[in-house]
């Protein structure tokens, strides 16, 4: 795998965080930067958003219009430093060493801003 992450060849599709009905037409939010954008651009707007959790909330027309869809999808090339730290999370998290985890967790906690990442 890691031969591919430096090649550049690994990407995350990221699918809209948020959705809302402009008229008739569904509108999908990347982010919350797009969600408060979108609410500036439309003052007027009723302030009715849908959280999208992940790809279960979505039918497949959704899906494939949001995420598999080439022209219209994000992706997020990943690069080795993030597969390296998120190997290491996931050994920290994951792994046998309990004294490792809580300490961990004991000293990010303070720093998490949404758990649904």
């Amino acid at each position: 795998m890691r031969p591919m992450v430096e090649s550049g060849f690994i990407y995350i599709a990221q699918p809209p965080l948020y959705s809302t009905e402009v008229g008739k037409e569904k509108v999908y939010l990347k982010d919350d930067a797009a969600k408060n954008a979108f609410l500036k651009e439309h003052a007027n707007h009723k302030k009715e958003f849908q959280r999208l959790k992940g790809l279960g909330e979505m039918d497949w027309q959704e899906l494939k219009g949001t995420t598999m869809d080439a022209a219209t999808r994000t992706l997020l090339q990943i690069t080795v430093d993030e597969a390296a730290e998120a190997e290491n999370i996931m050994s920290v998290l994951m792994g046998d060493d309990v004294e490792m985890r809580k300490e961990f967790i004991t000293t990010n906690a303070r720093d998490v801003r949404n758990l649904d990442f």
